[in-house]
C-alpha cells in the first residue's frame, strides 16, 4: 500500500489559513453553491483560539462555554515519550514572553521541561486526558474532541489513551462517538486503525486529489477534513458518494463561514465559537444554533 502524507498549514498567522482573532472578513464566495442550507455543527478550533491562548484548558473550556458541538487539539509527543497538547512542532511560537522556557523543539524536550513552558494564561501544555477531562458541559454531558495527531510517533499512544478512556460501545456510531482520531498523516491513521480499530477516523488534506480519496477509502474513514478555500462542491459531492461526513477548516471571517455553509459542511472549524453562532442563526433563519 503506498504511503501518503499531506500537509498543511493552519498556523494563526499564515497568509494559508487567516489569523486566530483576525477581523471577520474576506474569502471568496462559494461558486455553484448548494441551493438548500445544510445545517452543521460548528468545531472549537483549538478550544476558542480567537478568544484564549490556543491548546489550554482555559481555551477549550472556553469553547464548551462558547456552545462549540465538537473541539479540536493538536497532540505531539515529548523526548520521554508523553503525549503534549499543542499546534507546532516548535515551543516559540505560543511560549510567553514571561516563560521560564521559549524555544526548543516539542520531541527534543521532555514532559518535566515542557512543564515548564507556559504558553498562556499561565498554564503550561496540557495533556490529552486533561483535554478529555475539560470537554464537558455543565450538565455532564460530553463535548466530543478531535484529536489531530501532528507527529506521527504520537500515534501508538493516543490510541492507548483513547482506548482506556472510551468503550467501544462509546464510539459504535461516528456521528455521535466522544472522539475522532484526526491527522494530515495517513500513516498516523494506520497506526491508530491496526491498534485500535474501532476508533473513528478522520484525514484531512489541503487539496484533495485521487490518491488522497484512494487513501481515505482504504482507511475505511468516517470523516474527510478539507480547507474552506479550496474545497469544491464535486469534492463533498464525491465524500457522501463514499458515505463520508466533510469537515471545512478554518472560519475565521463573515465569507469563509458562509462559504462553508453553502457548500454543506457536516462540521465547520472556527476560531470563535461565539461569533460563529450568532453568524449561523443569520446565515440559517429559523434553526435555533446550540447555545
Amino acid at each position: 500500500m503506498s504511503t501518503l502524507v499531506t500537509s498543511g498549514s493552519d498556523v494563526p498567522g499564515s497568509d494559508a489559513s487567516g489569523a486566530a482573532g483576525a477581523s471577520h472578513s474576506g474569502a471568496p464566495a462559494a461558486a455553484g453553491a448548494r441551493p438548500d442550507r445544510h445545517i452543521p455543527q460548528l468545531v472549537g478550533h483549538r478550544g476558542a483560539a480567537a478568544l484564549v491562548p490556543e491548546n489550554t484548558l482555559a481555551s477549550f473550556r472556553r469553547g464548551v462555554k462558547a456552545g462549540a458541538d465538537r473541539l479540536e487539539c493538536d497532540v505531539h509527543l515529548s523526548a520521554d515519550g508523553q503525549d503534549v497538547i499543542i499546534h507546532d512542532g516548535t515551543i516559540d511560537r505560543t511560549a510567553q514572553p514571561d516563560s521560564p522556557r521559549r524555544t526548543g523543539a516539542v520531541k527534543d524536550l521532555t514532559r518535566a521541561q515542557l512543564d515548564d513552558v507556559l504558553v498562556g494564561g499561565g498554564e503550561c501544555p496540557p495533556s490529552l486526558r486533561e483535554v478529555l477531562e475539560a470537554a464537558v458541559r455543565d450538565d455532564g454531558s460530553r463535548v466530543p474532541v478531535s484529536v489531530e495527531i501532528k507527529a506521527v510517533e504520537a500515534a501508538e499512544l493516543v490510541a492507548d489513551i483513547l482506548v482506556d478512556t472510551f468503550t467501544p460501545q462509546d464510539v459504535a456510531d461516528p456521528a455521535t462517538a466522544p472522539v475522532w482520531v484526526l491527522s494530515f498523516h495517513a500513516d498516523a491513521l494506520r497506526i491508530v486503525k491496526e491498534r485500535a480499530g474501532h476508533l473513528p477516523l478522520f484525514l484531512t488534506i489541503d487539496e484533495p486529489t485521487e490518491a488522497f480519496w484512494q487513501t481515505a477509502q482504504e482507511l475505511g474513514v468516517t470523516t474527510v477534513g478539507l480547507r474552506i478555500a479550496t474545497a469544491r462542491i464535486a469534492d463533498l459531492e464525491k465524500a457522501r458518494s463514499l458515505g463520508m461526513l466533510v469537515d471545512l477548516w478554518t472560519a475565521r471571517s463573515d465569507e469563509e463561514l458562509e462559504r462553508a455553509v453553502e457548500l454543506g459542511a457536516d462540521t465547520i472549524a472556527v476560531d470563535d465559537p461565539e461569533w460563529a453562532r450568532e453568524r449561523l442563526r443569520e446565515l440559517i433563519p429559523g434553526h435555533e444554533v446550540n447555545s
